[in-house]
Formats: C-alpha cells, structure tokens, sequence
C-alpha cells in the first residue's frame, strides 16, 4: 500500500492515492524512524479505505495550565462562586498529587493510584465530592470543541468513586415547613422564583438560563435546555404552575433575572424568617419536589423522566420514608388487646 526509499540520505513515504501517486519526506535519515512514519501512514490510509473517522488531534496542555482555562470558562458559565471555589481545591489537590504533568499522561492508573492515596487522609465522602467535581473538569476538557485536550475522561472509569457505608438521605422540606417557608416570603417575584422551582423541580442553574421562549403557555409546557445531562428537558405545567408564569413579569430580559449567588441567598434569609433551622441547601426544593412526587404514589420511572435524572436509580434515593410519614403506622400499635 505504501513503500519507502531513500534519496539524499532521507527517507521518503510513497504510496497511492485517489490514482495518483503522492510522495512525502519523513525529513529523517533514520531507518527506525522511518519505518514507524510508514506503519502511521498505512494505518491513516486503512481507515480512510474504511470510512472510519480520523482521531481528532489534542492540544497539548499541562495541568496547570488547563486549570487556569476551565476556571476562566466556569465563571464565564455564571457557575457558583461556591462550585468554583471547590473546582478550584480539587483541581489543585490533583497538581500537588501528580505535579504538573501533561493532561494526556493522566491516565486511568495514574487516577487509581492518586483516589487510593487520598482514602489514607479523607474520609470516602469528602473523596467522593473531589472525584465529582475533577470528573466534571476532565469531562469539559474531552467533550468541548476545539482546542480539544483529551479523547477520554479517566475519573469516568468504572468503580472510581469510593464506595460509602451510609448513603445520606437528601434533606427536604416537610409539607408544614414548606407552608412557612413561602408565608415568609414578601416580595412576589422571589415567591414566584421559589414556587417555581419546586413545581417543577428545576435546578438553580435552570431556572436562571430559562428564556421566554421556553414557555409554550399554548402546549402549557416548559423545556429546560443545557441541563446537566446535556439534554433538553420537557415537563408539562399543571394549573397553579400556569399561574405563576402567567403572573411574570414580561418586561424582563428573561423569566428570573437573578445572579445564582443571590438566589441562595435569598434562600437561607427566608429560612431564617420562617424559623425553620435545618441546615437546607437550595438543592433541597429539588429534593422536596421529588421526595412529595414519592409520597404520591408516582412511579419511579417518571419522576426520573420529569427530573431529569440520568437513571432510576438516582431517583430511588427518594423512596426514604419521612418520619411525619410514619405517624399512621405508630397509631396502629396498642397495649390493649
């Protein structure tokens, strides 16, 4: 298919191609080389004879470096300071652990290797938040388009994750909690902000991103784009959801207007005025939404697909029973015949 020679002390590739014979100079005079540039070639052409896709060349680029640029594309994202913050202190744990090696040198032994050391220090839960957020990192720098850094995430290998003894419940609002939460709410746009996201059960990031012409009132749904999954979300909205968006302001450049921050902000402030002292993160009204869709007896598969998770068994975190929930099963129980 191709052959080599040498003339002038440098040896050529030749071969044919579309009926043509095309020569190239490996620019070296040695033999070894050579015949490795030979055996590339005849590879690129068996795949171009086979219609299979030409890898698509890396950037090279060194920890540090790639650090520097996914920070900078993270907060032009409009990602939480706090989410940052933490993106930043994994990332930088990763360069203190293997030092400032090239990007495509961290490979799924390297990734073993650094998890088996940071269990000797950290407990797996707090490894496990590390390992999710450098996942996401290593995710962006083999998925965006071009400069492209890696053709495959090592912190996706199976079994990477540290398994837990415990899986933590997630923490949500009781129905009488979630009354006060919203009898503390004065302003009617910041109501209609929360109401919102826990009827639809939306993430902070989807709701600021929605735009106007995610609302089909015609249809009477919603779709959320660039979600977690990278896939569109549609969920339908039932009358009090109508309401609400019926009642936004449309003299805004977007439904809710508000820098993510702020939003968690104006969470914890109406905790507070509610007297609810759980420590919630703004995360709960998601976990609320799907813990109320639970206790109604939706099945599981649904709420997956209205949420939005990857598999149903994210969604079956949510079956744990609430204690209010077991008030009816004390009742039964009785000393007297």
């Amino acid at each position: 298919m191709a052959s080599l020679f040498k003339r002038n002390g440098t040896y050529h590739l030749s071969w044919l191609q579309d009926g043509k014979t095309r020569m190239k100079s490996t620019k070296t005079g040695d033999r070894k080389l050579a015949l490795e540039l030979l055996r590339k070639l005849e590879e690129d052409l068996i795949r171009e004879e086979q219609g299979i896709k030409q890898p698509e060349k890396l950037v090279p680029i060194r920890l540090d470096e790639f650090i520097r640029v996914y920070l900078e594309d993270r907060r032009k994202q409009m990602k939480a300071a706090r989410t940052v913050s933490t993106d930043e202190y994994a990332l930088h744990r990763l360069l203190e652990g293997l030092g400032n090696c090239r990007l495509v040198e961290i490979t799924d032994t390297a990734v073993r290797r650094y998890r088996d050391q940071k269990l000797k220090a950290l407990r797996p839960a707090s490894l496990a938040i590390e390992l999710r957020h450098l996942r996401a990192a290593f995710s962006w720098a083999a998925d965006k388009p071009a400069p492209k850094y890696l053709h495959q995430n090592p912190f996706k290998q199976k079994g990477i994750m540290p398994t837990h003894e415990h899986k933590t419940v997630p923490q949500c609002l009781s129905p009488e909690e979630k009354a006060r939460f919203f009898e503390a709410i004065a302003d009617p746009g910041y109501k209609q902000l929360f109401q919102f996201m826990l009827l639809t059960g939306c993430r902070r990031s989807e709701a600021i991103r929605l735009q106007w012409g995610d609302i089909d009132l015609e249809q009477k749904q919603i779709t959320f784009t660039r979600t977690k999954s990278k896939k569109d979300r549609v969920i339908p909205m039932n009358l009090e959801l109508m309401q609400i968006v019926l009642n936004l302001d449309r003299s805004r450049e977007r439904p809710f207007p508000y820098h993510p921050d702020w939003i968690t902000h104006l969470f914890r402030r109406y905790l507070k005025q509610a007297g609810i002292s759980k420590d919630l993160h703004l995360h709960c009204l998601r976990h609320t939404a799907a813990s109320d869709l639970v206790r109604a007896g939706v099945h599981l598969t649904k709420i997956q697909k209205f949420l939005g998770h990857s598999s149903v068994k994210v969604t079956e975190i949510y079956t744990h029973v609430l204690p209010e929930d077991l008030r009816e099963v004390a009742e039964v129980l009785s000393c007297t015949a």
